[in-house]
């Protein structure tokens, strides 16, 4: 989503620096420009992909992501330990896309009330009018495919219909030039398709209705469309006449009261500011010129630049190796769907071309593998050979990458009771780890270790150390902290401390169970 927002943002403003200096260009330039911009945010340039073809297999980084090896050694009472859990957040369909999708929803049903509006009172239109194509002798035309109907709307005029176009008059007016006028400008909105230009332009604006921007932006080019008809209009009049039938019918329209109700695709600014803006727009030339084109194309260079530059490189592999990525797509799948039978199936395929995958390939299938064989049998004593294949592999791989080896394979150890494989792992991870990182897992993981070895000096420091951290972090340390605390020092026959110990149990987790043991232990004690 930032790399979105990022390009068009980066686009919107490139698209407005060229309509500022495209201010005395055509207006139907302007109005290009604009509809660029509105499609810009359209598009999803974060999922455009070029595809090339490549020999080298290479696995997506974040083939990982989905999976959330998470805390796995929980001790109770007599310190036995839970497995790792794979567990998926139930919450995962929240997420900014989702919230995306609901105001592209929302803003589809502001278009369909916009239809419904359009075409209900259209209808009432046809209803309420007289046709009279008589009035394109009046006006000195042939007649096109079009019809002229008479309705009383207080208006200059308007027109409607995209495959059977209808130019509406007003019923009172009878005045020849300023009906020439009229018909003129609605053919000409009719030839230049406007039209369908104006339900693009409404589509886009109720899809993005949250967006300021692009509201800005489709009432300018609505205002532009206005110019533009204008512009080909004056050519087609004695000088002056156009300008003048448009300031007479312009203080017309601003006599009247209660015009006719209008829909949303066919509202136009008739403020008296942009009226006056069309009469001084009329009074200057607008041809294209050179420089013009030279903005335009180092508008479009630019945006084809920003835009693409940024799309994502989608490697193409040769067959043997599209199936080997396929397989490891494969083995996600049954893995969230928790078939872990073919997804071992799958990576027994993957495990005999290993050699054909680069350092980190190579680390994420057994990864993946010592996983999948731990929800089949969580006791294999072989899923901690294919962890330390993975480690094997330090050399040539990130320190993320083997610091998340590290956690996982001292999660599963532990889950194994292999606590002299953890103990090694955590001083690995140790070796290793930016101080800054958060190892409260691994403490606790460490001390279960030593405890579980009788070595109750080594697992009562590392506690310790736990719950001097929650104290300068200000938090409360966690209940099976204290309990294992407690436990290596009534191993140790400190019965002090282990009183003591259990007397913070009690006071920061009461509890009928935590305040018996206290008692218990003070009898025995």
């Amino acid at each position: 989503m930032t790399t979105y927002l990022t390009i068009t943002l980066l686009i919107s403003g490139l698209c407005g620096l060229a309509i500022v200096l495209l201010g005395s260009a055509p207006a139907r330039l302007r109005f290009y420009i604009c509809l660029m911009l509105l499609v810009t945010w359209l598009t999803p340039w974060q999922l455009l992909q070029f595809q090339m073809v490549s020999n080298d297999f290479a696995l997506p980084l974040n083939i990982l992501s989905d999976f959330n090896w998470g805390n796995s050694a929980a001790v109770t009472q007599d310190t036995s330990l839970a497995a790792p859990l794979t567990e998926q957040s139930s919450f995962k369909w929240l997420t900014f896309d989702w919230l995306w999708q609901a105001a592209f929803t929302i803003g589809l049903l502001l278009f369909f009330k916009d239809l419904v509006s359009y075409v209900t009172l259209h209808k009432r239109w046809i209803k309420h009018s007289t046709l009279d194509n008589q009035t394109w002798n009046t006006a000195q035309m042939a007649q096109p495919n079009c019809d002229i109907r008479r309705i009383k709307s207080h208006s200059q005029g308007m027109a409607t219909g995209l495959t059977k176009p209808i130019i509406w008059l007003d019923s009172d007016q009878h005045d020849t030039d300023k009906i020439r006028t009229i018909v003129l400008h609605e053919l000409t909105h009719i030839r230049q398709h406007d039209p369908y230009w104006l339900w693009a332009i409404t589509l886009i604006q109720r899809l993005f209705w949250w967006n300021p921007l692009i509201w800005f932006t489709a009432n300018y080019a609505r205002q532009q469309i206005e110019l533009s008809c204008d512009e080909q209009c004056k050519k087609h009049l004695p000088k002056g006449s156009y300008q003048l039938q448009l300031i007479k019918l312009t203080l017309q329209v601003n006599k009247q009261q209660q015009p006719l109700k209008m829909p949303a695709v066919l509202q136009m600014s008739g403020t008296p500011a942009f009226n006056l803006q069309r009469i001084n727009k009329l009074n200057k030339e607008h041809k294209m010129k050179k420089r013009y084109v030279l903005v335009m194309a180092a508008l479009l260079s630019l945006t084809g630049w920003i835009g693409f530059s940024n799309a994502t490189v989608n490697t193409q592999q040769p067959a043997s190796h599209e199936d080997k990525s396929v397989g490891i797509v494969t083995v996600m799948n049954a893995t969230h769907e928790q078939n872990y039978t073919l997804a071992k199936t799958q990576l027994d395929k993957l495990v005999n071309s290993i050699d054909d995958h680069d350092a980190s390939g190579q680390s994420t299938i057994w990864k993946l593998y010592a996983g999948v064989v731990l929800q089949l049998d969580p006791k294999n004593p072989q899923i901690i050979t294919y962890m330390d294949k993975a480690l094997a592999l330090k050399d040539e791989l990130t320190i993320t990458e083997t610091l998340a080896n590290l956690q996982m394979a001292q999660s599963i150890a532990a889950s194994q009771e292999r606590w002299d494989k953890q103990l090694d792992y955590a001083k690995r991870w140790l070796e290793i780890a930016d101080n800054n990182v958060d190892n409260k897992q691994l403490l606790f993981l460490t001390a279960v270790s030593h405890y579980s070895l009788k070595q109750y000096d080594a697992a009562v420091a590392a506690l310790n150390k736990l719950v001097s951290i929650s104290e300068i972090q200000e938090f409360q340390p966690q209940e099976q902290w204290l309990n294992l605390l407690m436990a290596n020092h009534f191993a140790t026959k400190n019965s002090i401390e282990a009183i003591a110990v259990q007397e913070k149990i009690a006071m920061l987790y009461p509890s009928e169970k935590n305040q018996k043991l206290l008692e218990n232990m003070s009898q025995i004690l």
